[in-house]
C-alpha cells in the first residue's frame, strides 16, 4: 500500500462514513418526529392509546442504531486510523503549533467550546468533543484537542484564529489516547509537539514553563484606536477604495491591492457601504425612536432580539438605495435583486452576534468603538474554491513552502469547516514536488442559487 493510496482510501472511507451517518441521522429524526406526534396525541383529552412516554422519547435513535448505514459508518471509523498509519501518519494531526510548540494548563473536557471561561479557570487545555469551525477560542485556553471526527481544515476560520492567538490545535484518531486525556480531566499538564505528534506530562515536572492568556489586549492598545472619519460618500466604488481606506474594512482594501495589471486575472466588481452609515441610518428621521428602542434592548442583554429588531425595524434610506444601484451599475455589476435590504441590515446587526460580543469582552472593546463597513459584490458561481497560505503554517514546513486547500463549490464549506476534509497540499519551494496531505472527502458543497 503506497502512502497516497492509503490517503485516497482514507478520504473515500471518510466520505462514505459521513454519508451513511447523515442518512442514519435523518432516519432517526423522521422516526422521532412520528414518535413525538404520537406522544403528543396520547396526552390529549379522550385519547385511547396510552404509549410509554419514556420509550417514545428515544424511539428514533434506538431504532436507527440497527440501520446498516450506522454500522457501516462505525466500521469505517475503525478502519481509518489503520489507513493513516499505512500512509506513514501518526495519530495526531496538528494545524496550529501554539506558542513554541507547547502549552500548559488544566485539562478540561467539554462538549463544545463555551463563549468564555469561568473566572479563575485559565489556563485551560480544552478537550472538545464537537467543533463547527466558526467558534471563537475563549481567552485563557492554551490548547484545543479534538477527536479525529471533528478535525478541522487547516485554513478554516477556527484554525486561523488558533494560530493568531497562539493556541495549540490538534486532532487525534486514537481512542486510547483520547481516553487518557479524558481521564486527565482536572489535572494540570504540559503538552508539547514531538516528531511523533503530541506528548504530555505533569506540569509540576515541566520546569515552570510560562503560560499565557490567549487573547488578552492591553488597555493602552485600545486607547490608541482612532474612530473612522465621516465617509466621503454613502457608497464607495472599488476604483476609490485606496483613497478612502480609512472608511473601509480590510477585505475592501485587499481587493484594491489585488487590482490586476494588464488583465492578467480578474477580481469581482465591488462597492462598499462605508463605516458610520449604520449610525447615520439610526439618526435618520425615517427611523425616529429606533435608536432609543435599540439601546433599551441592548441594555437588557438580549442580543438575538437586538439583531431581529435591526433587521425588522430599521429603514434603509432611499439615498443609500439609489447610490448603491448607481455605483453597481457603473462598475458592471448585475442589478440588486431579492431582499437585499435585509441582507444589508443583517450585516449591520452582526455587531451583536454572540461571538462578536464575546470577542469584544475578551479584548475590552466597547460597542461604540466598533463600526461596520459592508462590501457588496456579486457572488461568483464557482466550480471550485481555494485558500492559499504563501508560507505554510504546518509543523516542519520549509521557507517558501505554500499550503493550499481546495473544495468543490464556494469556499464557505472550507472556511466554515463543514463535515469532511478539503483537498490539502503543500507546494514548493521552487523545484520541489508537491505533497498531498489530505484528499477531499466533503460530501456536500455550497453553490450559488440557479
Amino acid at each position: 500500500w503506497s502512502s497516497d493510496w492509503c490517503k485516497m482510501v482514507h478520504a473515500a472511507c471518510d466520505r462514505i462514513a459521513l454519508t451513511c451517518a447523515g442518512t442514519a441521522d435523518k432516519v432517526a429524526q423522521l422516526l422521532q418526529d412520528c414518535a413525538d406526534k404520537l406522544n403528543e396525541a396520547a396526552h390529549k383529552p379522550g385519547a385511547v392509546f396510552q404509549p410509554d412516554s419514556k420509550a417514545l422519547a428515544s424511539f428514533g435513535e434506538e431504532k436507527a442504531r440497527c440501520l446498516t448505514e450506522r454500522l457501516v459508518a462505525q466500521t469505517l471509523k475503525l478502519l481509518m486510523p489503520l489507513l493513516r498509519r499505512g500512509a506513514g501518519l501518526g495519530p495526531w494531526e496538528i494545524v496550529s503549533q501554539g506558542r513554541g510548540g507547547q502549552a500548559v494548563g488544566t485539562v478540561e473536557v467539554m462538549t463544545s467550546l463555551p463563549l468564555s471561561l469561568s473566572e479563575g479557570k485559565a489556563p485551560v487545555i480544552a478537550v472538545v468533543q464537537t467543533m463547527t469551525g466558526w467558534e471563537d477560542i475563549p481567552s485563557g485556553i492554551t490548547a484545543l484537542l479534538l477527536p479525529a471526527g471533528q478535525a478541522v481544515d487547516t485554513l478554516s476560520h477556527v484554525a486561523i484564529r488558533a494560530r493568531n492567538q497562539e493556541v495549540l490545535l490538534a486532532s487525534c484518531d486514537d481512542e486510547s489516547i483520547l481516553k487518557e486525556l479524558h481521564a486527565a480531566g482536572g489535572s494540570r499538564v504540559q503538552i508539547e509537539i514531538t516528531p511523533s505528534g503530541l506528548a504530555w506530562s505533569s506540569a509540576a515536572a515541566a520546569g515552570g514553563i510560562a503560560t499565557h492568556s490567549a487573547t488578552a489586549a492591553p488597555k493602552s492598545v485600545m486607547q490608541k484606536i482612532t474612530p473612522p472619519p465621516e465617509p466621503s460618500a454613502v457608497v464607495i466604488p472599488a476604483a476609490e477604495f485606496t483613497q478612502n481606506k480609512k472608511s473601509l474594512g480590510g477585505k475592501s482594501l485587499h481587493l484594491a491591492e489585488l487590482k490586476p495589471e494588464k488583465g492578467t486575472y480578474s477580481v469581482p466588481v465591488s462597492a462598499t457601504i462605508p463605516y458610520r452609515m449604520f449610525e447615520r441610518m439610526l439618526e435618520d428621521p425615517a427611523n425616529d425612536g429606533i435608536k432609543e428602542e435599540l439601546d433599551e434592548i441592548l441594555a437588557s442583554g438580549d442580543w438575538a432580539e437586538a439583531r431581529k429588531f435591526v433587521v425588522d425595524e430599521l429603514a434603509v434610506s432611499e439615498e443609500i438605495e439609489m447610490a448603491l444601484k448607481r455605483t453597481l451599475a457603473s462598475v458592471g455589476a448585475p442589478p440588486l435583486s431579492g431582499n437585499w435590504q435585509c441582507a444589508l441590515k443583517g450585516v449591520w446587526a452582526s455587531k451583536w452576534t454572540d461571538r462578536a460580543i464575546s470577542s469584544r469582552k475578551q479584548m475590552a472593546v466597547p460597542d461604540n468603538i466598533l463600526f461596520l463597513a459592508v462590501l457588496v459584490q456579486p457572488v461568483v458561481p464557482a466550480a471550485y474554491a481555494f485558500v492559499i497560505h504563501t508560507q505554510s503554517p504546518l509543523p516542519g514546513a520549509k521557507k517558501g513552502e505554500q499550503l493550499v486547500e481546495l473544495c468543490v463549490g464556494l469556499g464557505e464549506s472550507l472556511v466554515s469547516n463543514s463535515p469532511g476534509r478539503a483537498l490539502s497540499a503543500s507546494v514548493g519551494p521552487s523545484g520541489q514536488p508537491s505533497t498531498v496531505h489530505v484528499f477531499p472527502s466533503k460530501p456536500d458543497g455550497v453553490f450559488t442559487p440557479d
